[in-house]
Formats: C-alpha cells, sequence, structure tokens
C-alpha cells in the first residue's frame, strides 16, 4: 500500500515541481549575485550562503514528501482512494511551512555570519527560535495527520491574532500615528486569524481527515 502511494505518479509529479521551481529559484538568485554589481561587500561573497540554502530547500521537499507519504500510509490510503486535503488544512500546511522554513533560514545565516540574526539580543532571538519550531513542530504534525496538529494550529492562529492586537493596541495607547491603510490591514488579518482559527476547531471534515 506505501508502495503505491509514493509511486502515485501524480505526487512524483508534484515532488519534481517543487525540487525544479526550488533549482530555478536558487538559479536566478545566483546571477544575481554574480552579476549584481561590485558593490561593498560585492554582493558575490553571499553566494555560498545561497549554495547552502538551495541544498537546505531540496532536503526539506524530501522531508516533507517523505512525512506526507507516511501520513498517507498511516491513514490507511491506497493509490485508489486518496482523500483531497481539506483548504483549511492547506493553509495550515502553508502557513506552518512557511514560518518553518524561516526559522530554518535564521538558523543558517546565524550559522554562516557566526553571530545572531536577524535578531541580535540573544532572548528575543531565542524566543523567535522557539515559535519557529512550534511551526515546524506543527508542520510535521499535519502531514502525519496527528489529531493534535490541528489544536496546535488553532492555538497558533489565535496566538498571531492576539499578538497582532496586542500590538495594535500598545500602538494606539502610546498615541502613535496610525495609517488607516495599515490599521484595515491588521484588523483583516486578525478577523481572518480569528475566523481561521475557529474554522480548524469545528470543522467535521478536517476532524476526520485528521482521524480526530
Amino acid at each position: 500500500m506505501a508502495t503505491a502511494v509514493i509511486g502515485n505518479p501524480k505526487f512524483r509529479r508534484g515532488r519534481r515541481v517543487a525540487h525544479s521551481l526550488w533549482a530555478a529559484v536558487a538559479v536566478s538568485v545566483s546571477l544575481l549575485l554574480v552579476l549584481g554589481g561590485r558593490g561593498h561587500p560585492p554582493p558575490i561573497i553571499f553566494l555560498p550562503l545561497v549554495i547552502v540554502v538551495w541544498v537546505a530547500g531540496h532536503f526539506t521537499v524530501w522531508g516533507v514528501d517523505w512525512l506526507a507519504a507516511k501520513g498517507r500510509r498511516l491513514a490507511g490510503e491506497n493509490e485508489g482512494r486518496v482523500k483531497s486535503w481539506p483548504v483549511g488544512l492547506r493553509l495550515a500546511l502553508i502557513g506552518t511551512g512557511v514560518a518553518a522554513a524561516i526559522g530554518l533560514l535564521q538558523i543558517i545565516v546565524t550559522g554562516y555570519q557566526r553571530k545572531m540574526y536577524p535578531f541580535h539580543d540573544v532572548t528575543l532571538w531565542t524566543i523567535m527560535m522557539v515559535i519557529w519550531l512550534v511551526h515546524g513542530a506543527c508542520l510535521v504534525g499535519l502531514l502525519l495527520r496527528r489529531p493534535w496538529s490541528r489544536l496546535v494550529s488553532v492555538m497558533l492562529a489565535l496566538g498571531w491574532a492576539l499578538l497582532s492586537a496586542s500590538q495594535l493596541a500598545e500602538h494606539l495607547a502610546r498615541g502613535y500615528r496610525v495609517d488607516i491603510a495599515e490599521l484595515l490591514i491588521v484588523s483583516a488579518s486578525m478577523v481572518f486569524l480569528i475566523l481561521f482559527g475557529l474554522h480548524l476547531a469545528t470543522s467535521n471534515r478536517i476532524k476526520s481527515f485528521l482521524n480526530d
């Protein structure tokens, strides 16, 4: 059963597309660094970093594909009856995946520069790394279709909404000038995150998909 799912042409094609797109991005960035002028420091000095990120990206694609295949196997799916991911869970995968990628980039650049990046304060750097690690753990849980990943996704969505609300309240309390466009964007983001969290918490289809 696992071989049938992993060998499904649809999934093989998806892997090839992901690897090809990532390679195209890496090549494009590398060319920009090589041909980007002299400057100070010259952009080409960042080429080794791009190569490291490029390799890490390919390993990440392989890892995600392996976890997704294992999740399908644990769900008892075969080539003839592969369930379609609910839209809410697809959005959760994207959100947690992007956050986990930011955490991975934070580690890579910190190691490359041999100093904390992008936060120079050790406490803030550590806090943000813990946040990215929680997102990464949630991503793994979603790919493996573990029921607990739904609850973690809900907490993350509501947590980011609460953080945005607290920052907005602090901004207003200090009497800073508020740009209407920014206020609308932040407010819309908070509403979306709250509704998204509630959807994840109450959707029967999502619960069924995760065997919850």
